[in-house]
């Protein structure tokens, strides 16, 4: 399958099959070929709560409206940001000099401790920003595996971070299902137009 072809099939699957299994090894090859993606400065700031029991299900399905493919999905993935990602730095400077990205730690040094380090608002932002690209990513690996998902964003975060006992140096960023498929989803709704999306050298300005 072609990530072309896999864009074309994804879809957000609110029906599944509550007998199908997502199995260990499917899950654990999900996440590894989606943290492949990118993220600021390599910082990986996704972490992972991963919910098959009922009773964690049933305390996620209270925190986001009672959206029932929540109970029927085979694993219900928290997907969290590490606000203080930019601490960990020291664990990549190495690999980033001996691969010859930088000559020395200078520079990834100013990132972690001026750009990230005084600046909660870009923590946060990139947290969610990193978090979410790699979440695009999963999305398309779940296609390519015959899996299914659903992003889920309306929840409660702070009743999230109570029940699983969340630290505060994370934030849920989303939920995500994944499972097999019962019925299928109807017709994609419709997407804006090109030309309403795009716009040449300044906002505003019509691609002809």
């Amino acid at each position: 399958m072609t990530v072309t072809e896999a864009m074309r099939v994804r879809r957000s699957v609110h029906f599944y099959d509550p007998a199908k299994e997502v199995s260990e090894g499917e899950l654990q090859k999900l996440i590894k070929l989606s943290t492949m993606a990118p993220s600021s400065f390599n910082l990986n700031h996704w972490r992972f709560i991963v919910v098959r029991e009922r009773e964690g299900k049933e305390k996620l399905f209270a925190a986001s409206l009672k959206q029932k493919h929540i109970l029927d999905a085979s694993v219900v993935l928290i997907v969290l940001g590490k606000i203080d990602a930019h601490k960990d730095v020291a664990l990549f400077i190495e690999d980033w000099i001996t691969k010859g990205y930088y000559p020395d730690d200078k520079h990834l040094r100013i990132v972690s401790e001026q750009f990230y380090g005084t600046n909660p608002t870009v923590q946060r932002d990139e947290a969610i920003r990193s978090t979410s690209i790699m979440v695009g990513m999963m999305m398309l690996v779940a296609v390519e595996m015959g899996l299914s998902t659903a992003a889920i964003i309306g929840f409660r975060p702070q009743k999230v971070i109570r029940d699983f006992a969340i630290p505060e140096n994370y934030m849920p960023v989303m939920l995500l299902t994944v499972g097999h498929e019962l019925k299928p989803m109807p017709a994609r709704v419709i997407r804006l137009r090109y030309q309403d999306i795009v716009f040449k050298e300044k906002f505003g300005r019509r691609i002809d």
